[in-house]
C-alpha cells in the first residue's frame, strides 16, 4: 500500500507537513511570521521542546560541515595570530551547540584537554558520532588549516573508537568533557588553569549582565598568558530569513518592543553593539590585541539615509558602530603589543573564500 503500513503512513505525513513548515521558516519569509511563532512558543508550556522537536524532524539542525569547519578554523587562526598554540593547550569552549566541531578540531590539533559547556542539552551521542564520521575525508584540510602534520591528525583520528557506547565515553577518547547544564559564570575550574577560552556565534545570545560575569570568570581561570578568542554575530538574525530588512533592522525598536520579538525566549539577541563588547572585555580586565569588526554597507546606507530610523535608545552610537554585523576578538590578560582593530567596509557574504582571507566576512 504505497510502501506504508497503516501505522507508518500518518507518521510519514506528519513528518512531511512539519518538514515543509520548518523549511519555510528557514527560507525567505516575512521576519515577523517567524518572530511571532518563536515568541509564542517561548511563552507556552513545552514550547521549547516543541520548537526543537520541529528542528529535529525537519533537519534544520543538520550538519553543515563546510560552514562549521570554517568557523572552527577561524578560532584556531585567531589563536595562532596571537602567537599561541592549540597543541598542548587546556581549552574551555562556551556554548557547545548541536555539533561539536570546535572541540573536535581543537582535539585533532593537539589540545591537551577541551572542556565544553552549554546551557542547552542539544548535543547528543548520535550527533557527535555523525559529525566525527564526516571529518574523515577532511583530515588533510584540517591538518593544513590548523598547521599540524597530517600524520599527527590522522593518528589522533584513527585512535578513536566511534562505537563507544555513550557520549561521555566517546568524547573521553578525545580528551573532551561535555558539561550540561553548564554555567560559564561559575565553571568550577581552578584559577589560572586554562590556556584558551573560545566561542563561536554565542556572545550575541547572552545578556549583558550575565556576559559581564562570564568574562570575569574567564579572567579568573585563564593563565597569565592565556587568551580568549571569540567570533560572533551582532546582526539582526531575522534578516537571514527576510531579505527586505537590513542586518540592523532590530535597532529601530525600543527595548520594550524588542522584548516580544527577541529580547527574551527562544530567539533572544542582546542587540549589543561593537562598542559595548569592547568595553565589556576591558572592564573585566582584558586588553584586546585583536578586534576586527565588519560593517554591513547596506545597513550603514539605510541608517545614514534615514531609511532605517534607529531608536533613540541607540543614539550614543555612530552609524558605523550600529552597522557592525560581525566581530572577531582576542582578549588577553596582559598585552605586550598594540591592539589590532579594523573596520571592514564590506557587505555581507557567505564564508571566507580562502584561508588568506581569515577574519573577513562570515555570516551566520
Amino acid at each position: 500500500m504505497n510502501g506504508f503500513s497503516l501505522s507508518e503512513k500518518p507518521v510519514q505525513e506528519f513528518k512531511y507537513t512539519v518538514n515543509k513548515f520548518a523549511f519555510r521558516l528557514e527560507v525567505t519569509m516575512n521576519w515577523k511570521v517567524k518572530a511571532h511563532l518563536l515568541a509564542a512558543l517561548s511563552r507556552i508550556p513545552a514550547g521549547s521542546w516543541i520548537y526543537h522537536s520541529l528542528q529535529r524532524v525537519a533537519g534544520t539542525n543538520r550538519l553543515q560541515l563546510d560552514r562549521d569547519l570554517k568557523r572552527a578554523f577561524e578560532l584556531v587562526q585567531l589563536v595562532q595570530e596571537s602567537e599561541r598554540s592549540v597543541e598542548g593547550a587546556r581549552v574551555l569552549e562556551v556554548g557547545t551547540g548541536w555539533r561539536p566541531l570546535v572541540p573536535f578540531v581543537f582535539s585533532l590539533a593537539g589540545a591537551e584537554q577541551v572542556h565544553t559547556i552549554d546551557v542547552n542539552p542539544w548535543l547528543t551521542h548520535a550527533y557527535a558520532i555523525e559529525t566525527w564520521t564526516a571529518l574523515q575525508p577532511r583530515l588533510e584540510e584540517i591538518a593544513a588549516e590548523v598547521n599540524c602534520p597530517i600524520a599527527d591528525v590522522e593518528q589522533r583520528y584513527h585512535s578513536v573508537d566511534a562505537h563507544a557506547q555513550s557520549l561521555p565515553k566517546f568524547l573521553e577518547q578525545l580528551n573532551i568533557t561535555y558539561c550540561y547544564p553548564g554555567d560559564a559564570r561559575s565553571t568550577g575550574l581552578e584559577s589560572e588553569s586554562v590556556d584558551l577560552i573560545v566561542s563561536s556565534n554565542v556572545l550575541e545570545h547572552i545578556p549583558l549582565d550575565l556576559q559581564t560575569d562570564i568574562h570575569k570568570e574567564s579572567h579568573r581561570i585563564l593563565k597569565s598568558d592565556g587568551i580568549s578568542a571569540h567570533r560572533f554575530n551582532p546582526q539582526d538574525h531575522y534578516s537571514t530569513v527576510d531579505s527586505s530588512i537590513t542586518h540592523a533592522n532590530f535597532l529601530s525598536m525600543s527595548a520594550e518592543e524588542w522584548n516580544w520579538y527577541g529580547g527574551s525566549g527562544l530567539a533572544y539577541h542582546n542587540r549589543l553593539r561593537s562598542r559595548d563588547y569592547r568595553e565589556m572585555f576591558e572592564q573585566a580586565g582584558f586588553a584586546l590585541p585583536v578586534c576586527r569588526e565588519r560593517i554591513d554597507q547596506r545597513s550603514l546606507a539605510a541608517i545614514q539615509s534615514g531609511t532605517l530610523v534607529v531608536h533613540d535608545e541607540f543614539s550614543k552610537y555612530t552609524p558605523e558602530e550600529l552597522s557592525v554585523d560581525y566581530m572577531w576578538v582576542v582578549a588577553e590578560k596582559q598585552s605586550a603589543k598594540p591592539p589590532v582593530t579594523a573596520l571592514s567596509q564590506e557587505t555581507a557574504s557567505a564564508e571566507p573564500a580562502t584561508r588568506e582571507q581569515r577574519h573577513e566576512p562570515t555570516v551566520g
